[in-house]
């Protein structure tokens, strides 16, 4: 059957090329079959491209050569097999960008961490000059052995005044036996007087030193400064190290007690009673800042410096501690 459907194709390729002027029914009678075999026989060679429909033939086609028919039935495969393998490719890009999204968010998740050994004191000292001078905002260290040795006081303070200079905020914890050493007793007054904050506490858990929000400075080994100290890069740890300061921080003494309400009244100014009526009133720092013309940090540390002569540490406590001594009546 296939085989003589074949021979029909054929037989109609030949007629259609060689009789361009017949009809399709002539052409059925000559190659004695149906209309319809007619019919399917063209829709045949229509579908390999050797027929092309034409309104101006008698018969509705007319021919192509085997060689352009199979031209174009080529041209139109390669058309749709490229177009599949753009088809590809963009699936293939879009799955490259989806799975490579993932370690992405993972390390999103998972901030790094970058650990720098300083392994002798030498380096040490050196990586924490550095440091202090390229730190833009605070610098907070806890210090829970024995003091510095004398000779390194004088350094100390002159550090203190430079990143005072800088508006660098410092806050300092020290072991209280540490403080009463008459010498350190001596620095921190200094040290305060410059700006420098300081308090002490019978207990430190660690010695730190951190440096704005992204980097902390760890001993190797507690039990032995001499060892070295790591130098952790990054806010992961940071932020953890800063909450275990806060922490400290509050629960720590300042170093001058509290004053008597007497004292207290001689030694504020009517620009301190100003801001603790503010305080008292809620006003949030933005607005006092701007009412007494200054910067949010030197608020910051101006308000530092006014708790500390309060011997309070937080709003609520100075609202307490104004109303004990009625200094705004």
């Amino acid at each position: 059957m296939n085989e003589l459907t074949e021979r029909v194709r054929q037989r109609f390729y030949g007629l259609i090329h060689r009789n361009p002027g017949w009809s399709l029914e002539q052409m059925a009678a000559e190659a004695r079959c149906s209309l319809a075999e007619a019919d399917q026989a063209c829709d045949a060679l229509c579908a390999v491209g050797l027929l092309v429909p034409s309104w101006s033939a008698p018969c509705g086609y007319v021919t192509v050569t085997p060689e352009a028919a199979l031209t174009r039935l080529f041209s139109a495969e390669e058309r749709q097999t490229e177009a599949h393998l753009q088809h590809l490719a963009r699936i293939r890009g879009a799955v490259a960008s989806l799975i490579g999204g993932y370690p992405r968010l993972h390390d999103e998740r998972r901030e790094s961490v970058e650990i720098e050994t300083l392994p002798t004191p030498e380096l040490v000292n050196a990586f924490l000059e550095d440091a202090g001078s390229t730190c833009n905002v605070r610098m907070r260290s806890m210090h829970p052995g024995g003091p510095p040795p004398e000779e390194l006081v004088d350094a100390m303070l002159l550090r203190d005044k430079e990143m005072e200079s800088r508006g660098i905020r410092v806050e300092t914890l020290y072991s209280r036996r540490t403080a009463e050493v008459p010498y350190m007793a001596a620095y921190l007054t200094d040290a305060e007087r410059i700006g420098r904050e300081a308090r002490t506490a019978d207990y430190l858990p660690l010695r730190m030193i951190l440096f704005d929000d992204d980097l902390a400075v760890l001993p190797i080994n507690p039990q032995d400064p001499g060892e070295g100290a790591s130098a952790i890069h990054g806010q992961a740890l940071a932020r953890s190290l800063h909450a275990l300061y806060d922490y400290c921080w509050h629960t720590s003494t300042p170093l001058r007690p509290a004053a008597p309400a007497a004292a207290l009244g001689e030694e504020l100014d009517s620009q301190d009673l100003i801001v603790l009526r503010m305080l008292a009133d809620g006003v949030k720092d933005e607005a006092i800042a701007r009412h007494l013309g200054i910067s949010s940090r030197t608020l910051s540390r101006y308000m530092t410096g006014l708790t500390n002569r309060l011997g309070v540490h937080t709003r609520f406590q100075v609202a307490l501690r104004v109303a004990e001594l009625g200094l705004l009546d």
